[in-house]
């Protein structure tokens, strides 16, 4: 992982002990979350899927990778190797909207630990199309506070990133902060990638014990939200649509107290397969790193590689 500092970016020093709260980053805005008892993963996407578009822009296939490029209206596949390699159990799986980068691996994981799935109504439908049992299941709006015994998990009204769509006049004609569609109730499926509409967008304040865990999947926010949430952990999107909100780092990490330690995700080009290289999306990151120490000069703040694990 990289960890910067107000003086300069350099590698992060990994000789912290294991223990306590472990964060695993997949790449993306996926996450896995554990103290060792209790495992939560957030948005768990592994397949990395290549797309004719994503969000109007395209993106033509790179030489050197042999995948197949999946048009919207093909049904994806999970990549299950993949998933099965890095995914054992789970207690929680936690969706911060109905996305294919955020849910589409959510049903083959659910049915293959029984972990309960937290989302909004669009992703419950989802995941029923999919097989997932309702008894799995907690459909939430944002507002909602629960209290598991080993953690509690307080879902957040949100906002997904602007959706950036080619414009023959300018960028900001294309900006789109809400997708008003939702998947229906009696969706059969099985989805094609049209069909992973936004649905609503959510964030997640998880606590394990003394940890206070933020976590945010798109690159935008609702301010007064963050208000007096003061993590001590929090995971920020440091994609570069962010650069469409007035402010995004600079506000939010103000409206959150000033966490001590702030992990970028979201950064990276996640219709690359593992191990391509990141090196324009880390420079970015690395930017936002800037921005957040511009802010807050004493939070820390850590750009993790995929599959690299923070200690809280």
């Amino acid at each position: 992982m990289r960890e910067t500092s107000k003086a300069s970016q350099r590698r992060a020093k990994t000789d912290t002990a294991p223990g306590g709260l472990q964060l695993t980053h997949f790449g993306a805005a996926a996450w896995r979350i554990t103290d060792g008892k209790t495992t939560v993963y957030v948005d768990p996407y592994f397949s990395r899927l290549r797309t004719v578009k994503v969000f109007g822009t395209s993106f033509p296939p790179p030489s050197n990778d042999p995948r197949h490029v999946y048009r919207y209206d093909e049904v994806p596949v999970s990549d299950t190797a993949m998933i099965d390699k890095h995914v054992t159990d789970a207690n929680f799986i936690l969706i911060s909207h109905s996305h294919f980068n955020h849910c589409m691996d959510m049903p083959y994981i659910a049915k293959k630990t029984g972990a309960i799935v937290i989302g909004t109504e669009s992703t419950a439908n989802l995941a029923r199309a999919s097989g997932v049992p309702d008894r799995q299941l907690i459909p939430v709006r944002g507002g909602d506070d629960f209290d598991f015994g080993a953690i509690s998990v307080k879902a957040i009204p949100s906002l997904h990133s602007s959706l950036v769509i080619p414009s023959p006049y300018s960028l900001w004609d294309n900006c789109r902060y809400y997708d008003g569609r939702e998947v229906p109730r009696d969706f059969k499926g099985p989805p094609r990638l049209e069909d992973y509409v936004e649905g609503g967008t959510l964030a997640y304040l998880i606590r394990f014990a003394a940890h206070r865990i933020l976590v945010l999947c798109s690159m935008n926010y609702i301010e007064r939200e963050m208000e007096g949430l003061e993590p001590t952990v929090a995971l920020i999107p440091s994609s570069p649509w962010r650069m469409q909100v007035h402010d995004y780092t600079g506000r939010l990490v103000r409206a959150l107290g000033k966490p001590p330690l702030v992990i970028s995700t979201h950064w990276d080009l996640q219709s690359s397969p593992y191990g391509a290289s990141q090196d324009v999306q880390l420079e970015q990151a690395e930017v936002f790193a800037r921005e957040v120490h511009k802010a807050s000069p004493k939070t820390k703040v850590l750009i993790p590689r995929h599959f690299e694990t923070v200690y809280a």
